[in-house]
């Protein structure tokens, strides 16, 4: 190899955690050469032992690649496992089901909007694809380099379907209504009816998911714990459901009429409706109808309007038309009320009543596990004891669910701060716009405006922001 002083300075310099290693060589002395066993040796009495690049030493040598540090060796760098998922066959997400179709005349279709995702008993639902093992590395020192483990899922949890081990797969054992959360997955009833719904055959009422394929009546009611979709007009009295609401046909009412959900409502229209909404309400237009919505208003197809009525979105209201131009009277509204104050106040009140109540309960408790240990405790005790746990449990539970109502009410009223009211075509001469308690009186027509309070909390027209121009 070269001179004993040669050997002092060439060098084996490991980098990056021990994944490489680089060799300097300093020129040998005349007449002599460098050996890559030597250099093999070298690098072995530095500790370097795997992934050693025999082509580079011997370029090395050929080229004459001296007073440089070149990469000699490479560790094997670890992969990472792939964590096991479900494959789900359905749109487990939702992401859609309620955006319509924008027709070529600029109006919403509302045909298109689909709440829930049947399955008929027998469908395969889902798979579960096992993790796939990490493969440790190797620093060029030998020594093992861990990958990230990979995570396994535990089996969802499981109504109306089944796990078939064997196959990793989940089958539906029902028709019905198909979901799933990270954890569970569901097939719930759906009730659906062919026809159209009127007073002969009477009022609905199903603690599910309801699907009408046709029209309903006056006079009739139509209830539903879930979901509610009518496929043609709705003419009914009442329309309730626990969740959204989509009646594709529009909604006719007639004096009394209402409908309430605890979710979203979409239809192709409404008039002369009473409407109490959780979410977002949204309907090509709007007439003459009182809405309440914890949500925004919407009313923004190419002819979207709202005329008459009392409508309130809590986070906003939009549309192309505010008003018309025989000044219908028409009060639009939106931001924090006073009830809606007064509803914060009341949940905090109950709030209040649950928290002391627990604690009594807490309280009472602790003297009668007290007493069961210093055996002094009755029969009657020993009763008490056993339905105050009862009664404990399903205290805490009313109580966690109206912290949490409480928590998404603060939320709410967060956004709602910043609640705006937008005309993107004309606001009329007649509209009221009120925003929290501050009113403002249309007195002559304005086009492309947004209600909204500036930096004193005075609420102005203002032309409408650029990121929400419609064309």
């Amino acid at each position: 190899m070269g001179s004993r002083d040669d050997r002092n300075i060439n060098r084996v310099i490991v980098k990056n955690n021990d994944m490489e290693a680089y060799l300097y060589l300093s020129p040998p002395a005349e007449g002599e050469s460098y050996d890559q066993q030597d250099i093999i040796e070298l690098l072995q009495a530095s500790g370097v032992r795997e992934g050693i690049s025999t082509s580079r030493i011997s370029a090395m040598i050929k080229k004459g690649i001296y007073n440089h540090e070149q990469l000699i060796a490479e560790g094997t760098p670890p992969e990472a496992g792939v964590d096991g998922y479900f494959e789900f066959f359905f749109d487990a997400t939702g992401a859609g089901k309620k955006h319509p179709l924008i027709r070529k005349d600029g109006t919403v279709d509302y045909t298109y909007v689909n709440l829930i995702e049947c399955v008929q008993a027998g469908d395969k639902l889902a798979v579960y694809h096992p993790a796939v093992k990490e493969k440790p590395g190797l620093s060029v020192k030998g020594k093992p380099i861990p990958g990230k483990r990979a995570k396994e899922l535990p089996p969802l949890r499981t109504t109306g379907c089944t796990f078939v081990p064997e196959e990793g797969a989940y089958y539906a054992n029902i028709e019905g209504r198909v979901e799933a959360s990270k954890s569970k997955l569901s097939v719930t009833s759906v009730q659906e009816f062919r026809n159209d719904i009127d007073n002969v055959f009477g009022n609905i009422n199903f603690n599910g998911d309801i699907i009408i394929h046709g029209s309903v009546s006056e006079g009739v009611t139509v209830r539903a714990t879930r979901s509610v979709t009518v496929e043609g007009v709705f003419h009914g009295d009442a329309l309730e459901a626990g969740e959204d609401i989509v009646v594709k046909g529009g909604i006719l009412g007639s004096n009394g009429t209402k409908v309430t959900c605890g979710g979203d409502l979409l239809a192709d229209f409404m008039e002369y409706t009473d409407v109490e909404a959780e979410g977002d309400v949204s309907a090509n237009y709007i007439l003459d109808c009182n809405v309440v919505s914890k949500g925004q208003v919407f009313a923004v197809g190419e002819r979207g309007s709202i005329v008459g009525g009392d409508i309130y979105g809590m986070r906003g209201v939009e549309a192309r038309f505010l008003g018309n131009d025989v000044f219908l009277k028409t009060l639009i509204s939106a931001g924090i009320k006073e009830n809606i104050v007064q509803m914060r106040k009341d949940l905090s009140r109950k709030e209040k009543e649950l928290s002391e109540a627990f604690q009594q309960m807490r309280i009472r408790s602790d003297e009668l596990e007290r007493r069961v240990r210093l055996g002094t405790a009755d029969e009657a005790m020993m009763t008490e004891r056993q339905n105050l746990m009862r009664e404990k449990i399903e205290k805490k539970a009313e109580l966690q669910e109206m912290e949490q109502k409480t928590r998404e009410f603060d939320e709410l009223m967060r956004i709602s701060e910043g609640a705006a009211i937008r005309a993107f075509d004309t606001v009329y001469e007649g509209v009221m716009i009120m925003i929290d308690s501050q009113q403002y009186a249309i007195d002559k027509n304005k086009r492309g405006v947004e209600f909204s309070r500036n930096e004193e909390g005075v609420l102005l027209p203002m032309p409408i922001s650029s990121s929400f121009a419609r064309k």
